[in-house]
C-alpha cells in the first residue's frame, strides 16, 4: 500500500450510470415497426427458395442465405407454443412481476415472435392457446407498441357470460350435422340401388333357369328276337 493511504479509511460510493444512445434499426427492422405503428399490421417477410415466412423479418434466409425482400402480412393472431414466467423486476422489464413472456406462432408465419402474454385473468397461460396482439392507443415504432397478447379463448367466455346476450351460434357443428345426415342419405340410396340390383340379377337368373329346355333322355335300344 501507498505510504500516502496510511491512516486513511477508503469510501465506497454506489452510484447508477446512464449512457442514452441512439441507434438505426435498419430498413427492414424499421418497416416492421413503422407498419405496427402506423397502420396496426404485422409484416412478415418470405424466403423466395425456402418459402418460409419469417416474423420478426430478417434481411438473409437462416436456412439457405437467400436474400430477403418479399414482404407479406400475417395475422394479428396466433398460437402459443411455449411461455415462461418473470418472478422478479428489473428496470428493463414492459411490467411489473410475476407476468408471462411467451412465443406466438402468429397466422401466417412460420417463426415465433417473442412477446408478453397478458389479461390472462389469474389463470396460467396454455400451450396451443390462441391469442392476439392488444396494440397501444399511442406507439411510438418499438416492440411496445404491441401492449401484449390477450388470449382469445377468455374474450369468448367473457361474451358468452354477459346477460342478455345470446352466445353465438355454433355454425360450424350444425354444418358438420348437416354433412353427415347427407353422407348418410347418399350412403343409404346406394346400399338400396345395389340391393335393387343384386334382386334384379337374382330374378333374371330364376327366370332363366325355368326357361331353360329339358334335354331329351336317351332312347334305349330294344332287344330284337333271334
Amino acid at each position: 500500500m501507498e505510504k500516502w493511504l496510511e491512516g486513511l479509511e477508503p469510501v465506497v460510493v454506489h452510484q447508477d450510470l446512464k449512457v442514452p444512445y441512439r441507434y438505426s434499426m435498419g430498413a427492414t427492422t424499421s418497416r416492421f415497426f413503422i407498419e405496427i405503428r402506423d397502420n396496426q399490421r404485422i409484416m412478415g417477410i418470405r424466403c423466395p427458395r425456402c418459402n418460409v415466412v419469417f416474423v420478426p423479418p430478417r434481411t438473409t434466409c437462416a436456412r439457405c442465405f437467400s436474400q430477403l425482400h418479399d414482404w407479406v402480412e400475417v395475422g394479428t393472431r396466433g398460437t402459443l407454443e411455449t411461455y415462461t414466467q418473470v418472478h422478479y423486476s428489473t428496470p428493463v422489464q414492459p411490467a411489473a412481476a410475476p407476468f408471462y413472456y411467451g412465443v406466438i406462432k402468429l397466422d401466417g408465419a412460420d417463426t415465433g415472435l417473442a412477446h408478453r402474454i397478458g389479461d390472462l385473468a389469474g389463470k396460467e397461460p396454455r400451450i396451443g392457446m390462441r391469442v392476439r396482439a392488444i396494440f397501444r392507443e399511442e406507439r411510438k415504432g418499438n416492440m411496445l407498441d404491441i401492449l401484449y397478447f390477450k388470449p382469445v379463448e377468455e374474450e369468448k367466455a367473457a361474451r358468452e357470460k354477459v346477460p342478455g346476450v345470446r352466445p353465438p351460434k355454433k355454425a360450424g357443428k350444425a354444418i358438420r350435422q348437416k354433412g353427415a345426415k347427407d353422407q348418410i342419405k347418399v350412403q343409404a340410396k346406394k346400399t338400396a340401388k345395389k340391393k335393387a340390383a343384386k334382386g334384379k340379377v337374382s330374378k333374371t337368373v330364376k327366370a332363366t333357369k325355368l326357361k331353360a329346355p329339358k334335354k331329351a333322355a336317351p332312347r334305349r335300344k330294344s332287344k330284337g328276337k333271334k
